[in-house]
């Protein structure tokens, strides 16, 4: 029994470990990765685990050995339910609605943490404790720390193994099944050893392991459209052909790329005003930071003028995905592809003293920033790697939210000047839209004037993660 009991912490604290893991990738798309998202989800998380263990002397007190293993299956069972019917069903679009809503970022993910995964978690950590109320025999103690032990090597294993494997192999969703496969699976053992008749949980646990199962192992059938579908470590892809002729990217849900079917290039209009800009001076060593899905250095190799294209990304599978799916080309062996964080690269850049005709940034999305890329020490290291910096930045279209005037300020104290062009121009007044920044005077491009002292934001001292979400 005692050797049951270990094998059952070690499989448990998967879970813990692992919904802490998909709930930070589940939000990242629409958070990005920073680190008031990923404290908040932690602290709910661990307030769950702790709750009970506030709690746990209070409600095994004088409860037999029935109890508390009725109590383990059932816990098990409703976790196991409450993560694939419901946590894991709608934990986007909670947070998404919330900040709709509301436009409070810190309330949002608190909001939206309590409500999908404190319930689940809170059940779910009950079953160490009331494991350990098993363990009351001869040198318990003993037993209760080897418990904890192999628990704690289970949480180690399995969340690493869920961020390298489970991820890159069946995709986020399934992970996120394979919780309640896992809860669903123990709670059956349990019930199966110990009770002899069938009761709402073990009912309720098989439901969820058929249904899981079956979401795990079956093959997904898309639509004729879709060319395909993928949620792996960092993103949510989805590569489909519209009624217009169109073949789209979908990277977290927003458009990151597309292509025109009749002429082979973008559509996009911020690609269409950086690539004009390239061209006219005739840079011949180009570095793009985040691939973008190679749209726009596939159109600059087929340039005779152009001799190398660099592009970094931190996800080794966009190349594949653009030569297969999205642009169903081989790329130019004038692209040289470098998997490695952007600031890693340019640091690296910088200590092998190489310098590029121009670089282009292009890592900022939606409502997704990475605070790291918008700081002054990452523009002043640009501006050493290369005289000519042209930004794609997504911001709101009459440049006065703190977010905008801080960024501007930023970049002004690194370039000396700064020249933006609104290559939308959307009407509405609180839209957001896209803007390509220079450091380069270009004749129709807008000079930034600086009217506002607000301060810059630096690696040591920002509130981009709040700056973001204050205005709407």
């Amino acid at each position: 029994m005692a050797f049951l009991i270990y094998i059952i912490s070690f499989l448990e604290w998967f879970t813990t470990l692992s919904i802490e893991i998909i709930a930070i990738r589940n939000f990242t798309p629409i958070v990005w990765t920073n680190s008031i998202s990923t404290s908040i989800i932690l602290w709910v998380i661990l307030l769950a685990l702790s709750y009970w263990y506030y709690i746990w002397w209070k409600n095994s007190k004088n409860k037999d050995i029935s109890y508390i293993k009725n109590k383990i299956v059932f816990n098990l069972a409703i976790a196991s339910a409450y993560y694939f019917f419901f946590t894991f069903v709608i934990d986007i679009y909670i947070l998404e609605l919330l900040i709709e809503k509301t436009w409070s970022y810190f309330w949002s993910i608190l909001i939206s943490s309590f409500f999908l995964f404190f319930i689940p978690v809170f059940l779910a950590s009950q079953t160490i404790p009331l494991l350990s109320e098993l363990l009351k025999w001869d040198n318990t103690w003993e037993k209760i720390w080897k418990l904890l032990f192999f628990s704690t090597i289970g949480s180690f294993l399995w969340s690493v193994a869920t961020s390298t494997i489970l991820f890159s192999y069946i995709w986020v969703e399934k992970s996120a099944s394979i919780n309640s496969i896992i809860l669903s699976f123990i709670a059956i053992i349990l019930s199966l050893i110990n009770f002899k008749k069938i009761n709402f949980s073990i009912i309720l646990a098989m439901i969820v392991l058929s249904f899981s199962c079956t979401f795990v192992f079956a093959k997904e059938v898309l639509k004729s459209n879709i060319l395909f579908k993928e949620a792996n470590s960092y993103h949510n892809i989805i590569v489909f052909n519209d009624e217009n002729n169109r073949r789209i990217l979908l990277q977290n849900m927003w458009y990151a790329s597309g292509i025109d079917l009749n002429t082979n290039e973008s559509f996009f209009k911020y690609i269409i005003e950086i690539k004009k800009n390239l061209i006219k001076e005739k840079y011949e060593n180009i570095a793009i930071i985040w691939a973008a899905w190679f749209t726009l250095p596939n159109e600059l190799s087929k340039e005779n003028f152009v001799k190398n294209i660099d592009v970094v990304d931190v996800d080794s599978s966009l190349k594949e995905i653009a030569e297969n799916y999205f642009l169903k080309k081989d790329l130019s062996e004038k692209i040289n592809f470098i998997v490695t964080p952007s600031r890693f690269f340019i640091t690296d850049s910088l200590k092998q003293n190489k310098k590029y005709d121009a670089i282009v940034i292009d890592v900022y999305v939606w409502n997704s920033l990475s605070a790291q890329n918008l700081t002054l020490e990452f523009f002043e290291w640009l501006r050493k790697l290369s005289d000519n910096i042209y930004i794609n930045m997504i911001t709101d279209n009459k440049l006065d939210s703190d977010f905008s005037i801080k960024l501007q300020n930023t970049m002004e104290k690194a370039f000396s000047e700064v020249y933006y062009k609104d290559v939308n121009q959307y009407s509405a007044e609180t839209i957001k839209t896209n803007f390509v920044m220079t450091n380069k005077k270009i004749d129709w491009y807008k000079k930034y004037i600086k009217e506002n002292d607000l301060w810059i934001y630096t690696d040591d001292k920002n509130s981009i993660e709040i700056d973001l979400f204050k205005n709407k």
